[in-house]
């Protein structure tokens, strides 16, 4: 297994070098350790510029040299005799570092901590996450716990949510931990309120209990696939918003990470009809692992 960690030297992105050390990945997993800057601004090598030239590389210099080291720190974190971690310092802004180096080494998994500040720091998303969330095909993990004990899995039945499960399974990492499968029935998306007067009252009844029985049948048939993984799992289902019931699920379990799928929704599609992914994003206090839908 291939794993992309991106490190700063932040508090946060501390926190995602502990996750990945504490994990057990399998033998002959690599860890790339990268670490960006900015390129220097062209001013500073044209006549005219604030710094002199010699002194813009100089300081050039000695940001390559802080960034290498918090690279090197981080690495050294990682003692596993059956690992390989590699360190690499890009000279770019730091998503576009990732996105690219994600595709150039085929990573399996891209490893970040969200850069929130303040009292709601795990709730709040740096510009990096955000942008490697909407133009990268592939995991990422937000980190914002350093243990895996306790996995929630949003379960809907889509693609995405399929390659989540698939992934969970394929990856030891994950086995350690215990699952708990759910899958919420949003009634509100298949009524408007205006149609829910009284001679619809029992054919809504009806639609509700058998939606809610396949939900229970999904997620019972998907935390049985963890079961064959040899897993420990339960399932479960909830009403309501899937963001809301997933944080709020999380929250009452003290669930390390929920693991979503995401469609890929952007721009104004998002705007129009949201995203679960991103909104689990934004208000989970614990890690997050987004699985976008396999490409064609």
């Amino acid at each position: 297994m291939r794993v992309l960690l991106g490190v700063d030297g932040s508090q946060a992105s501390d926190r995602a070098v502990s996750l990945v050390s504490n994990l057990a990945w399998p033998a002959g997993s690599t860890i790339d350790v990268i670490t960006a800057h900015p390129s220097p601004a062209a001013g500073s090598r044209t006549p005219g510029a604030l710094l002199p030239l010699d002194l813009a590389r100089e300081r050039e210099n000695a940001v390559e040299v802080a960034a290498q080291g918090i690279a090197d720190d981080a690495a050294r974190r990682f003692t596993a005799p059956d690992l390989t971690v590699e360190t690499r310092v890009v000279r770019d802004r730091a998503s576009q570092a990732i996105l690219d180096e994600a595709e150039r080494f085929e990573v399996d998994l891209i490893v970040l901590g969200n850069r929130g500040h303040g009292a709601i720091a795990s709730a709040v998303l740096g510009s990096t996450c955000l942008e490697v969330i909407d133009r990268s095909p592939r995991p990422l993990l937000i980190a914002r716990r350093d243990r895996m004990v306790r996995i929630l899995v949003g379960e809907d039945g889509s693609k995405c949510a399929a390659a989540a499960v698939d992934l969970l399974c394929r990856c030891p990492v994950f086995h350690g931990a215990g699952v708990r499968v759910l899958s919420v029935d949003d009634e509100e998306t298949r009524w408007s309120p205006w149609e829910r007067g009284a001679a619809r009252q029992e054919s809504d009844m009806a639609a509700a209990v058998k939606a809610h029985a396949a939900r229970e049948a999904l997620a019972e048939a998907t935390a049985s696939t963890f079961r064959g993984a040899g897993m420990k799992a339960e399932a479960l289902v909830q009403d309501g918003s899937p963001a809301h019931q997933l944080v709020e699920a999380a929250a009452d379990w003290d669930a390390d990470l929920i693991v979503v799928g995401s469609r890929g929704l952007s721009g104004l599609e998002r705007l129009l009809v949201g995203s679960v992914a991103r909104a689990v994003l934004y208000h989970a206090s614990c890690s997050v692992l987004v699985v976008p839908e396999p490409q064609a």
